[in-house]
């Protein structure tokens, strides 16, 4: 009988002062279920629930993949409706994320999984579920985008939510 793993990810995961201006964004929301400060990250993808036996191939994806730091400007809030998920998000996406998006997408590793590779790349940080964008000005925030990670889901009411599987500073 075939193990899996929990639900995973590929994600820039920002560092603790990023989260903390992400923490005082998320506190002008009002309801809902905020995102614990620790798992505030922005995915590149989405790979679901995968056989155990990737996990290595996975983790080693994050040591090889062509990656350097990358200045990501979290500049307005943003909803997507039918979810009902609040996040942060850029009005200037710098070309180099997209471009680390499908390089993630294009190595070997991915090539023999089967997941949804949505065509809409939004890239965005989740504030809070189940509730809806104040209507404020959102303070800029400049994250040097350094740190990759792949990541697992841990389920239920963990908090945090998700649990770090490989991660590399670029």
């Amino acid at each position: 009988m075939q193990q899996n793993t929990g639900r995973l990810f590929f994600a820039l995961w920002p560092d603790d002062a990023v989260a903390r201006q992400l923490a005082d964004r998320q506190a002008a929301l009002q309801g809902g279920r905020k995102t614990h400060a620790r798992d505030f990250h922005l995915t590149l993808a989405f790979l679901g629930v995968q056989p155990l036996e990737s996990l290595p191939d996975l983790r080693r994806v994050v040591d090889e993949i062509a990656f350097s730091p990358m200045s990501l400007i979290l500049d307005r809030y943003g909803e997507f409706e039918r979810q009902k998920v609040v996040w942060a998000g850029m009005g200037n996406v710098p070309q180099g994320l997209p471009e680390l998006r499908r390089r993630l997408l294009d190595m070997p590793a991915l090539a023999r999984l089967a997941f949804r590779r949505e065509a809409g790349f939004v890239p965005h940080v989740t504030l809070a579920r189940k509730t809806h964008p104040p209507q404020m000005h959102f303070e800029a925030i400049d994250w040097r985008a350094a740190r990759l990670a792949l990541a697992e889901s841990a389920g239920g009411e963990a908090v945090p939510r998700y649990r770090l599987l490989a991660c590399r500073e670029a």
